[in-house]
């Protein structure tokens, strides 16, 4: 197992304490931010959020992936998440949400990453006789980004999400959109907390998909209410017992650290290192 961090703590942390209202600006420095952290604190590994699609344009594309570049660290991707909608039921917006992983993709290729975490979107939250076609709408969008990618050297994983999304949910959920999709180089990134909002048996799931699952986020929460991102340790998510499962499956992907603030990342750190 190879332990790394997220730099969606120093995002949020920059975009609440910055005035810069220049969004990619913000986010570079944010990003610069924490592979400094990483690098300074010995940690070898970072999962880059790259959202929104404004660090993309020509004018911003290439000093992003120059300040990657910089960094002798291993990096993979996190895929845009706000505003994206695989599953939507609106074709335009599902289709909006495959071009922007597409686009992202290409800026693994320019990084020399091997792996992007996407997520499939909200279903519909009113109708649930309409999250089926949710489900059907997810796999038309995934085999795009499958079938454009196959030629990138790049693992695809997809996030299991909390309840309130209505997709991709516990267990049996999971099961149920993974034979709809029905792809053998689609693989999965387990969120704990995202898992804990599902009640979901942790031991059935890395049972049926140890296989497949590329990529870990620890992430703590209190209530399967919310998914606030808390320091580690401070809730109430297993994380012995976790650990204690992936073991057991001789894991050797990535645990990326996902705070909502980086401000008790060491303390988070020091945490998690108490049982690997």
């Amino acid at each position: 197992m190879e332990l790394g961090i997220s730099s969606l703590g120093s995002i949020i942390d920059y975009g609440l304490n910055s005035k810069q209202k220049d969004i990619p600006n913000m986010i570079y420095r944010a990003t610069d931010e924490c592979l400094k952290f990483a690098e300074e604190n010995e940690i070898d590994l970072v999962e880059l959020v790259v959202d929104p699609q404004d660090l993309y344009t020509e004018a911003n594309k290439q000093d992003f992936i120059d300040l990657v570049n910089s960094y002798s660290l291993k990096k993979q991707i996190h895929g845009p998440f706000i505003d994206v909608n695989l599953c939507s039921h609106n074709n335009l917006i599902s289709q909006a949400s495959v071009e922007a992983y597409i686009e992202t993709s290409g800026l693994c290729k320019r990084i020399n990453t091997n792996l992007m975490t996407i997520h499939p979107g909200l279903a519909n939250f009113i109708l649930e006789s309409i999250r089926v076609y949710n489900t059907i709408q997810l796999s038309r969008a995934i085999k795009k980004i499958l079938d454009y990618t196959r030629n990138l050297n790049l693992t695809i994983c997809l996030e299991n999400m909390p309840k309130n999304t209505h997709i991709m949910l516990d267990q049996d959920n999971i099961t149920e959109t993974l034979n709809s999709i029905g792809r053998t180089d689609l693989f999965l990134t387990y969120d704990t907390s995202h898992f804990y909002t599902n009640n979901g048996d942790v031991k059935i799931l890395w049972e049926r998909y140890h296989k497949i699952i590329k990529n870990v986020h620890l992430v703590e929460n209190f209530t399967t209410d919310s998914d606030t991102h808390p320091p580690l340790g401070s809730g109430k998510v297993d994380f012995k017992g976790i650990l204690k499962t992936i073991r057991n499956y001789q894991y050797r992907g990535a645990l990326i650290i996902e705070l909502s603030s980086n401000k008790d990342l060491n303390k988070s750190i020091d945490y998690i290192n108490n049982f690997l």
